[in-house]
């Protein structure tokens, strides 16, 4: 259980090296309380670890953010995490996500490292006896190639 959790923590803000989140990619939320695409890599990173250290007080918040799709599978639950991971400035270490979709899915699905940008409701979820927090994304854009 708790290997879980740390693989969920890791994976949420493990380093990672990939290309840029593209610019051109953007949702259509109608509001959003927290808006990660208007922040510098800087402040995002800021905001995220925010959320981290006192998640219960963004429960039931919107959030946008852009960033690289990602996805782990757990054999032990059969179950996949979806995640949208954004590099901090020096390509290092990315910050973001998980994400559950509740919307109409896009016409194909996220390959690995192609960025998207999901808007959502900051969720509490639980998976083998250990909580998680999530984006409950009602609203996902992949970009264009």
């Amino acid at each position: 259980m708790a290997l879980l959790f740390s693989l969920l923590l890791l994976f949420a803000a493990g380093c990672k090296n990939d290309a840029d989140t593209p610019e051109n990619a953007n949702t259509t939320s109608a509001k959003v309380d927290v808006d990660l695409t208007q922040f510098s890599q800087t402040m995002m990173i800021a905001v995220i670890d925010n959320i981290y250290a006192a998640p219960y007080t963004h429960i039931g918040k919107t959030m946008k953010m852009s960033g690289q799709y990602a996805s782990v599978f757990y054999a032990d639950i059969d179950r996949h995490f979806r995640y949208v991971l954004s590099l901090d400035d020096e390509s290092c270490c990315s910050y973001g996500f998980i994400f559950e979709y509740d919307g109409d899915y896009p016409e194909h699905s996220p390959d690995e490292g192609e960025g998207i940008v999901v808007s959502g409701t900051f969720s509490r979820g639980q998976a083998l006896d250990e909580v998680y927090y999530y984006l409950s994304v009602d609203d996902m854009v992949i970009a264009a190639q």
